[in-house]
């Protein structure tokens, strides 16, 4: 996809490091592999990488709790991209802990200000998708609010509050 998502307010940018053979796109959503057993099923040893949200996977996982799990580790959205061709290389890139930006929904709402929004995901296999989100109810699925209202909506611009990043807490 690599679209840049960054619309308003200061991205409050960090490096880090991604895997080599990792594919980023600019627009990613990202969390940060800081505990066994986050991606491959449950069956990873952390190395403390940035990867895209549809890394993250734990053992047996529905498609909810990979949403309430991936919330304690997400770093930001991409602001970079990087081929995973290498599979030798240590690669960096830039993430925005803070900031609004605008995503694609699924499936398409109607949101209001200060809704909640979360990773999305597909339910046939439990995986999370890297550029959509979906409005939630639930404090334990949110990334973040929406920042505007629109009625049956495609994208929606969203302000992102990271597992790192103090200043929007929810």
């Amino acid at each position: 996809m690599n679209v840049n998502r960054y619309v308003d307010h200061f991205a409050t940018p960090i490096i880090v490091d991604v895997a080599s053979g990792v594919t980023v796109e600019q627009g990613d959503l990202m969390f940060l592999d800081s505990v066994d057993n986050l991606r491959n099923d449950g069956s990873s040893t952390a190395n403390n990488y940035a990867y895209p949200f549809k890394y993250h996977r734990t053992s047996g996982s529905s498609l909810t709790l990979n949403k309430a799990s991936v919330k304690s580790y997400f770093l930001g959205v991409s602001l970079d991209d990087v081929d995973g061709i290498n599979n030798t290389i240590i690669q960096r890139i830039s993430i925005g802990m803070t900031g609004k930006y605008n995503y694609d929904l699924k499936p398409a709402k109607t949101v209001r200000t200060s809704n909640l929004f979360g990773a999305s995901g597909t339910t046939t296999a439990s995986d999370l998708i890297n550029q959509k989100v979906m409005k939630v109810d639930d404090t334990s699925l949110a990334l973040g609010y929406f920042a505007e209202a629109k009625v049956h909506a495609l994208t929606a611009d969203v302000i992102i509050t990271t597992a790192f990043g103090q200043p929007n807490k929810i």
